[in-house]
Parts: C-alpha cells; structure tokens; sequence
C-alpha cells in the first residue's frame, strides 16, 4: 500500500502517556510521539484542553486522572493531528455520552 501525505491512527489512545507527568505535559508527550511538531501543539493547546474538557486539572498528574479523563485526553491530541489518512479502530466507543457528542460533531 502507497500513502501519500500525512498518516496517524487512533488504535491506543493515550499510548505514551507518563503517570508522573502532568496532563498539560503529557499532552506535549503524547504530540510529539504522533508525530506533531512543539509549535503544532502549542498553537492547538487550548482547544485540545477544551476538548478533552480537563481544564481544572491540566496541571495535576494523569496518575490522579479517572480513565474516563484519560481517554478524552488522548482523544483530544490525537483529534488535533491533522492528517491526510486517519485510521480509527474501536476508540468511539468508549467515554461519556456527552463526550461522543461532541466527538461526532467535529
């Protein structure tokens, strides 16, 4: 198979992610193991936080995040990559329903 431009996957989100780390940290973590640049992830920053809906917590670490927090987390930062190929497997059906709404809106 030939892919021509950008490819990334969702198989495992949150794959990367250091416990001890703090969710706005991770973020950075989790973007530049999918391939993002720093100045990709600083310019989508807020609106990855908004997405993931974790704003009163960005600062803590993830190893006090539920799972549900977690995987919007990482939904959010891989949903920001951008790609020309997005290959999805069984990530949208899990989190809340309020979260999948708003998955299914973008």
């Amino acid at each position: 198979m030939t892919v021509r431009g950008r490819l990334a996957s969702l198989l495992e989100v949150g794959t990367g992610f250091h416990d001890e780390l703090t969710g706005r940290e991770n973020i950075y973590l989790n973007g530049s193991i999918l391939g993002m640049k720093k100045r990709e992830i600083d310019r989508h920053l807020d609106s990855i936080v908004d997405f993931a809906g974790v704003e009163q917590f960005l600062d803590t670490p993830v190893k006090r995040y539920s799972s549900g927090m977690r995987l919007r987390l990482g939904f959010a930062v891989a949903a920001h990559l951008e790609p020309d190929v997005l290959l999805v497997d069984e990530v949208l059906a899990v989190g809340t329903p309020g979260f999948r709404r708003n998955v299914s809106v973008r």
